[in-house]
């Protein structure tokens, strides 16, 4: 990338300085990630994105990138209700690690445990049926709380999932999961 091309792809010439410009953009970034689902392939490009943000701005400064690397904890539990809960959890730390620093690092480091959190998650619906399910687009989440009750009227249940939007939901994950790259 050249200087020209950074000036471009940071906008500086509407901040003050270039740092103010990718920290800018960093926000937007970083905002984008936690106001929407975990869709891998929308997260890889905003990682490329990631990257070229930073070499963009060291053509003009030196930048720190502290970052913050949780333990993602393992995705069990007897029913799929406690499933959901380290899920969330993890979900929940990786986000707060992310709120901590603005630095590219620590926002490639956010999208990879976001991602891999969801592989976890997947891997855990793997034994649901979820073949009748209605396909619903990767973008329509459910609501955390909706799965959360939803799951939690139906965690002392064996019987198979008959909630449409959950099973739904379910298969989403599932179809989420063997989108990753690994």
């Amino acid at each position: 990338m050249d200087k020209k091309t950074a000036e471009i792809l940071l906008n500086i010439h509407q901040f003050d300085t270039p740092l103010d410009a990718y920290e800018s953009q960093l926000f937007k970034l970083r905002n984008f990630i936690f106001q929407n689902p975990v869709i891998p392939k929308i997260l890889y490009s905003k990682q490329k994105k990631n990257a070229q943000l930073y070499d963009a701005i060291n053509h003009f400064e030196s930048v720190e990138n502290p970052y913050i690397i949780c333990d993602l904890n393992p995705i069990e539990g007897i029913n799929l209700f406690d499933k959901f809960l380290c899920y969330e959890a993890n979900k929940s730390q990786i986000k707060k690690n992310l709120s901590k620093h603005l630095t590219s690092k620590n926002i490639e480091v956010g999208i990879h445990q976001l991602i891999e959190n969801l592989l976890l998650w997947s891997k855990a619906l793997s034994n649901i049926d979820t073949s009748h399910a209605e396909t619903v687009p990767f973008s329509k989440e459910l609501d955390v709380l909706s799965t959360f009750k939803m799951l939690e009227s139906i965690k002392e249940d064996s019987i198979p999932i008959a909630n449409p939007q959950l099973l739904s939901e379910l298969n989403r994950i599932k179809e989420l999961g063997k989108s990753i790259q690994t």
